[in-house]
């Protein structure tokens, strides 16, 4: 039986050099060719979309309704919605009656999505079937961000400057419950694992306004739990800024 030996051998330090040298140079190539690879693969427009709202208005949230392709998009400014088939890329309706619309939430199934109307302190709800709004909801301040607990049809809208969180159930339409928080409440998330909706302060709440100065920094910001089953707070825990 033949036994090789491996020698390992202590290279000076001019040598070390080169050698690193040589192996930046390759890495360097590596890195140059991986570039022209992403360039190869730019994104190119392929269609452009004219809305008919009026021009230079603030535009807010956008969301997808998979079921029949559409994009719908939030005009803040005159208060529209527009609902885009992203198939043909062209507009198929523009709903208006949603007054400073921020969040949009769609509902699967039920071919409904959620609007928060800032304009008049609201939640819309709008039929995709018929392109209306079938209902409007009073909230409290400045709807916002939404999230859709689907296997508890509840539909969960932040009020930011109302500090609160409104729980709409989406087979009735109507608000069944609302969450009152400390701190303004910003974009909330639903955990189909943990069965739970996440929520964080809005900017406003992780840096408060001071005379002379727009923000001021915090260290942390907190995050709240809601327990899907039993609608309630269950804890605020601190989270690092990234």
């Amino acid at each position: 039986m033949q036994v090789r030996l491996l020698t390992l051998k202590v290279v000076d330090g001019p040598l070390m050099e080169r050698l690193m040298k040589q192996a930046f140079c390759r890495s360097l190539f590596v890195v140059m060719a991986f570039v022209c690879c992403l360039q190869a693969q730019t994104l190119k427009r392929i269609a452009t979309i004219d809305l008919p709202g009026p021009k230079g208005e603030r535009f807010d949230y956008l969301t997808m309704d998979d079921e029949d392709h559409y994009l719908l998009s939030a005009h803040l400014g005159p208060g529209i919605l527009y609902v885009i088939d992203v198939g043909a890329n062209k507009v198929v309706k523009a709903i208006p009656g949603v007054p400073g619309v921020t969040g949009l939430e769609y509902v699967p199934g039920l071919h409904k999505v959620y609007t928060s109307d800032w304009g008049e302190e609201k939640i819309g709800v709008v039929d995709l079937r018929s392109m209306t709004v079938i209902k409007r909801l009073a909230t409290a301040a400045k709807p916002n961000g939404s999230a859709y607990a689907a296997p508890f049809h509840k539909v969960y809208v932040s009020n930011t400057l109302g500090k609160a969180v409104a729980i709409v159930d989406v087979d009735k339409d109507e608000i069944v419950k609302t969450l009152e928080f400390k701190s303004e409440t910003g974009m909330p998330q639903f955990d189909s694992v943990g069965r739970k909706v996440y929520g964080e302060p809005s900017p406003a709440t992780r840096y408060p306004p001071r005379p002379g100065c727009h923000k001021t920094k915090c260290n942390q910001r907190t995050e709240a739990c809601l327990d899907r089953d039993a609608r309630r707070k269950l804890s605020a825990a601190p989270l690092l800024r990234i």
